[in-house]
């Protein structure tokens, strides 16, 4: 365990928004401050979170979500519909590290192993698009802001010098953020489980089959996705891209990022001692 705090955002509306400035890095170094925020999903902002998110400096906005989830809950920071007025505030991106129908595997391990297997280049795409960002604050999101977003900054972390444990402490941080909204979660999911079962269940007495997979229990409604991922979840996740890959940059370059892009993302997130 490290004796690094970070610097939580107080944003209303967001839960889990932080500064990963002040993270020790190898050789004496530090995570820069201003540099790379997580968060779960701006649209839990409220209007004061909104105005404090660009009073901070932000520049970039990254959104990993999928673009039916940006539909479904509107980004505060998209562009605007044509002819609605909106005032200036960071770029924002949406650069899923998913397709829209990507399977998702049941335990955050098997989860976390099919993202980044299938989509080395999506990863590689929103690691290129913190390095190129502008100068100042990049945000990172996704829905909660653990498991795609973990992901993405666990690696801009590692290239920058960050230790595992530190990643992992950081990265289960957000259980405790999270906590509050966590009951409900589960209650959804469990509501979701029982209606997939019901369909079932009313198929069968038809005489009918659900057709092809939809007949499995779709695999974010497994039973061990109700409990939130823990650290040992990313250590085990990067232990498994090295051994692949021999590091995350190998993972990365195979999924097209440059040795430059890389170069300029560790200058941007580290700051020397």
């Amino acid at each position: 365990m490290t004796s690094y705090t970070p610097v939580h955002l107080d944003w209303p509306g967001l839960l889990n928004a932080r500064d990963l400035g002040g993270m020790p890095l190898a050789g004496g170094a530090r995570v820069r401050e201003r540099a790379l925020i997580r968060s779960e999903a701006l649209s839990w902002l409220q209007p004061d979170g909104v105005r404090a998110a660009r009073a901070y400096g932000t520049v970039r906005v990254i959104d990993l979500r999928r673009p039916a989830e940006t539909v479904e809950y509107a980004h505060p920071f998209a562009p605007a519909e044509s002819g609605e007025a909106r005032e200036p505030g960071p770029e924002y991106v949406n650069l899923p590290v998913q397709e829209p129908d990507d399977p998702e595997e049941g335990p955050w391990a098997h989860l976390y192993a099919g993202m980044l297997r299938r989509r080395p280049g999506l990863f590689a795409r929103a690691l290129g698009a913190v390095a190129d960002a502008p100068e100042g604050p990049v945000l990172v999101h996704c829905a909660a802001g653990k498991d795609r977003t973990g992901l993405v900054v666990a690696f801009a972390l590692s290239l920058a010098g960050a230790d595992d444990e530190s990643i992992a402490d950081d990265y289960e941080l957000t259980n405790s953020r999270l906590a509050p909204r966590w009951e409900r979660h589960v209650a959804a999911l469990e509501r979701a489980r029982i209606a997939h079962e019901e369909r079932r269940a009313a198929l069968a007495a038809e005489g009918e089959a659900a057709d092809g997979a939809g007949d499995q229990l779709p695999g974010w409604l497994h039973a061990t996705r109700r409990s939130a991922g823990t650290r040992e979840v990313i250590l085990e996740t990067l232990a498994s891209l090295r051994a692949e890959y021999g590091s995350v940059a190998g993972y990365l370059a195979h999924g097209g990022m440059t040795d430059g892009q890389r170069e300029l993302l560790v200058k941007r997130i580290r700051a020397e001692a």
